[in-house]
C-alpha cells in the first residue's frame, strides 16, 4: 500500500470509529479498533513535495489529526500535526503554497497553547501579504482565544479588539469568528467585573446576541452552540451573584445543569464540552452555596462534581491539557475552602526533571504572573529572581511589584554553616577559622551572586518601597521553595557546595503542588516560622560581625573535632 492509501484508510477508520463511539455502550472506541487505526497512522508519511496534490494531502492530514483528537488519541494526533507542520514549512521554504486559512486550522482542538500561538502568528503573517481578507478576523480571534486559555488577559483583549476591527469590515462573513471574539471580550471583562461592572454588562449583552445567533445557525446539539450556552449561563450567573439576586442565580444554575445534560446526551459523557460544562456547573454551585443550614453539604456535592470532571479531563484530554489544568486549579480552590488543613492529601501535581527545565520555568513564570497578593521565596541565593542578566524570573518579579504584589524573600546568610564546605584550590593554604571569612568574601559565590543579589534587592526596594522585603537566616537552606496564593514549587539541593547551588538550571527535580495539598500548607507554615525568626537586611548589617564570629567558632569546633579524632586514633594504637 502507498502512503496515500494508508492515509485514506486511516481517515475512513477514524470516521467510522467516531460514529460508532456516539452509540457505543460503554462509550469510547474498542481497543482493537484503536490498534487498527494506530497501525494505519504508523505508515502515513509526509506527502511527496513533487505530488501535484500535496495541498490536498495536507488538508487530509489536518482532518486526520482532528479525528484522532476527537477520539481521545492525543499523542497520535499531535504526531500527525507535527508531520503536517514540517511538510508545510518545507514546501514554503522558497514560495508560498498554503493559504493563511490552512495554517489557522492546523492545531484546532489541541491544548498545545504555545505551539498554537506560533502557528497562528504564521497564519497572520501570511494573511498580511495581501489586502484585508475575511480570514484575518478568524486568525486574530483564535489568537485571542489562545491567549485567554494561557491566562494572558492583556494579550487576549488586544487580539480580540484587533479581530473585531477586521470582522466589522466584513459584516456577517464569519459568525464563528464573531462568536469567538465576543466570548474572549466577555471573559476579559468578567475577570475585571469588580473594577468595571459596566464593561462587563456591555460585553455580556453583546455575547448574548452573538450566542443566540450562533445557536440558531448551528442548532442546539452542535459543540459550539453548547459552548456558547454554557459561557452565557456562567456569565449571567456571576452577574446575578454580584447583584445578590438569588432567584436569578438559581435560574442560571438550572440552565447550566441543562447545558451539561444536553452536552452529555448529544456529544457523550467524555467530550470536552461536556467536561467543561460540568466543571462550570460545579464552580457555580459552590459559589451559590453560601450561608444556610445546607451550605456545607451543597459545597461538598460541588467538589465531588468537579472531582468527577477532573477525572474525565485527565482520561479524555490528558493531564497536561490546558483545560485539565484549569479544572485542576479550580478544584484546588474548592478543596482548600472546604477541607480541614490536617485532612489535605500530600498531593504532588507535577514533578519536573532536568530535561524539563524550560517547562518548569514556564510554569513558575505563569504562577508569578498570576499572583496579585504575596509571592514568598525561600532559597540559598535567589539569583534566578534577582539578577536580570540571567533572564529567568527577574522580569516576572519586576512586573509583579509594578502591579502592587508583595515579594517576601528568605535567603541564606553568606556566613551560614554551609560556608565551611566552601571549595578552594588544591594549592592554596588550608582553610581555618582565621581565614574562613576572607575565603568566603573572595569566593565566586559571594562576589558574583550574593553581592549582586543584594544590590538588586536594594534597587528594587528603592523603586517599590514597602512591597519587597528580604531577610537572611544564619542556617543553610537546603532547597528553594516558591509559594504563590494558588501553588507551590519545591526544589531540593543535592550538593553541599554553595558554588553549585546558583546560576544553574534544574539539576535534581522540582515538585509543583497546588494549595489543596498538605505540602502547600506545611511549606507556608514553615515560611511563616522562618520569617519571624530571621533578620531583616538592616538587622543583618548591624550584627554581621557576630555572624562572622559564629562561622569562625564553627570552623574552630570542626578543626578541634578533626584534631581530637586523630589524637584518639594515635592513642588507640
Amino acid at each position: 500500500m502507498t502512503t496515500t492509501q494508508y492515509l485514506d484508510d486511516a481517515i475512513a477508520v477514524a470516521e467510522e470509529m467516531l460514529l460508532e463511539e456516539m452509540h457505543a455502550e460503554p462509550p469510547g472506541p474498542r481497543p482493537r479498533d484503536r490498534s487498527r487505526l494506530a497501525a494505519y497512522v504508523k505508515h502515513v508519511r509526509r506527502p511527496d513535495p513533487t505530488d501535484k496534490y500535496q495541498q490536498l494531502r495536507a488538508g487530509q492530514l489536518i482532518h486526520l489529526a482532528k479525528l484522532l483528537s476527537a477520539l481521545g488519541m492525543k499523542t497520535l494526533s499531535l504526531s500527525v500535526v507535527d508531520m503536517t507542520l514540517r511538510h508545510m514549512e518545507i514546501l514554503e521554504a522558497d514560495r508560498e503554497v498554503y493559504a493563511a486559512s490552512v495554517w489557522n486550522e492546523v492545531l484546532a482542538e489541541h491544548g498545545e497553547l504555545e505551539r498554537s500561538r506560533l502557528v497562528l502568528c504564521r497564519a497572520l503573517n501570511k494573511a498580511k501579504r495581501g489586502s484585508r481578507v475575511p480570514e484575518r478576523g478568524r486568525i486574530l480571534a483564535n489568537l485571542g482565544a489562545v491567549s485567554l486559555r494561557g491566562g494572558d488577559l492583556g494579550d487576549a483583549g488586544f487580539w480580540a479588539d484587533k479581530a473585531l476591527d477586521e470582522i466589522d469590515a466584513w459584516p456577517g462573513a464569519d459568525p464563528d469568528a464573531r462568536l469567538t471574539v465576543d466570548w474572549v471580550r466577555l471573559e476579559v471583562a468578567r475577570r475585571g467585573a469588580a473594577r468595571d461592572p459596566d464593561r462587563f454588562g456591555d460585553a455580556l449583552r453583546t455575547f448574548d446576541r452573538s450566542a443566540e445567533h450562533s445557536i440558531a445557525l448551528k442548532r442546539g446539539d452542535h459543540p459550539a452552540a453548547i459552548a456558547a450556552r454554557r459561557a452565557l449561563a456562567t456569565a449571567k450567573f456571576e452577574a446575578a451573584a454580584a447583584a445578590h439576586d438569588v432567584e436569578l442565580s438559581e435560574r442560571q444554575l438550572s440552565e447550566l445543569e441543562i447545558v451539561r445534560l444536553n452536552a452529555s446526551a448529544f456529544l457523550g459523557a467524555t467530550h470536552r464540552e461536556t467536561i467543561v460544562a460540568q466543571a462550570a456547573l460545579a464552580v457555580a454551585e459552590f459559589e451559590a452555596a453560601s450561608g444556610g443550614s445546607g451550605s456545607l453539604s451543597r459545597r461538598q456535592r460541588a467538589v465531588s462534581l468537579l472531582e468527577s470532571a477532573e477525572e474525565m479531563a485527565v482520561e479524555s484530554l490528558g493531564r497536561e491539557h490546558a483545560q485539565t489544568l484549569a479544572i485542576r486549579e479550580a478544584l484546588a480552590h474548592l478543596r482548600a475552602a472546604t477541607v480541614q488543613v490536617d485532612d489535605l492529601p500530600y498531593r504532588i501535581d507535577r514533578t519536573y526533571t532536568p530535561q524539563e527545565n524550560d517547562v518548569r520555568n514556564t510554569a513558575k513564570k505563569k504562577a508569578i504572573d498570576a499572583e496579585r497578593n504575596v509571592i514568598r521565596l525561600t532559597a540559598h541565593a535567589g539569583a534566578s529572581y534577582f539578577l536580570a542578566d540571567l533572564d529567568i524570573f527577574y522580569w516576572q518579579i519586576h512586573r509583579a511589584l509594578e502591579r502592587g504584589t508583595y515579594f517576601h524573600v528568605i535567603l541564606s546568610s553568606p556566613w551560614n554553616n554551609l560556608a565551611i564546605f566552601m571549595q578552594h584550590g588544591a594549592d592554596s593554604e588550608p582553610v581555618s577559622h582565621q581565614n574562613i571569612v576572607d575565603r568566603v568574601r573572595a569566593s565566586t559565590y559571594y562576589q558574583e551572586t550574593f553581592l549582586p543579589v543584594i544590590e538588586s534587592y536594594k534597587d528594587l526596594r528603592n523603586r517599590f518601597p514597602a512591597h519587597i522585603e528580604l531577610k537572611l537566616t544564619p542556617t543553610d537552606i537546603s532547597g528553594s521553595t516558591l509559594l504563590t496564593s494558588e501553588a507551590g514549587f519545591f526544589e531540593p539541593y543535592i550538593t553541599m557546595n554553595p558554588l553549585q547551588r546558583t546560576r544553574r538550571g534544574l539539576s535534581v527535580f522540582e515538585h509543583q503542588f497546588l494549595k489543596d495539598s498538605k505540602y502547600y500548607e506545611d511549606s507556608l507554615a514553615a515560611f511563616r516560622t522562618q520569617w519571624e525568626l530571621t533578620s531583616t537586611w538592616e538587622q543583618f548589617g548591624i550584627h554581621e560581625e557576630k555572624h562572622m564570629e559564629r562561622l569562625r567558632a564553627l570552623m574552630t569546633t570542626q578543626s578541634d573535632d578533626r584534631w581530637g579524632k586523630g589524637k584518639r586514633t594515635e592513642q588507640e594504637h
